[in-house]
């Protein structure tokens, strides 16, 4: 967002010596997302992140962004960046799971709320439901909800493995065997059937 680091707390700014270092640690942070999920988000026509000051959230629907007009923006905390902690890795978890769910849908179901872009995602979506109900959340925002236990495990799986597996080995595991497993995102025809959804809307 324009004017971001001087617009930031003094303390951020010391941590971040240029105007491009956010985007650099944004990066940093993007190696803890599975490296498959990127060409099947390049094929949404939604889906944006903007690093900006004050909380990191995701916002699903259109909106504006330098007077350009987006949908479904995930909004990274620059502060949360300069603590190099896991909100960046947990909001961008919301937009893989509004994404994989109904293909960023503003009406949809989202992955955790059982939907799912083919059938083996709605099958995998509708046993996060029961992986939650189980209660092993790792802390007090993955016990929140179905969304906030996707997407702060997702986090954590990727920056804190050790950790989620012994608070949480089930959700482990469901996320070895689908979002890190290379052959369950290339099995059948993701691109297909989120095309035809998209394509129904219309």
């Amino acid at each position: 967002m324009p004017n971001l680091l001087a617009q930031s707390p003094p303390w951020v700014r010391g941590t971040f010596d240029h105007s491009w270092a956010p985007m650099r640690a944004l990066a940093q942070q993007l190696h803890y997302l599975p490296p498959q999920v990127w060409p099947h988000l390049l094929h949404w026509e939604s889906g944006y992140v903007a690093i900006r000051a004050g909380d990191s959230h995701y916002a699903p629907g259109p909106t504006v962004i330098r007077h350009q007009h987006v949908t479904n923006v995930a909004y990274v905390s620059v502060e949360d960046l300069a603590l190099g902690n896991e909100r960046p890795v947990h909001v961008l978890g919301h937009l893989l799971d509004h994404h994989l769910g109904c293909g960023g849908d503003v009406n949809g179901l989202w992955l955790s709320d059982g939907g799912g872009i083919s059938a083996r995602w709605r099958e995998a979506g509708q046993r996060l439901a029961a992986l939650f109900a189980l209660g092993y959340g790792v802390d007090a925002v993955a016990q929140s909800n179905v969304r906030e236990y996707f997407a702060q495990s997702l986090a954590l799986y990727g920056r804190e493995r050790q950790r989620l597996n012994v608070a949480d080995p089930q959700i482990c595991k469901w996320l070895r065997s689908t979002l890190w497993d290379e052959t369950f995102w290339n099995m059948g025809s993701d691109h297909e059937e989120g095309s035809e959804h998209r394509n129904a809307r219309r």
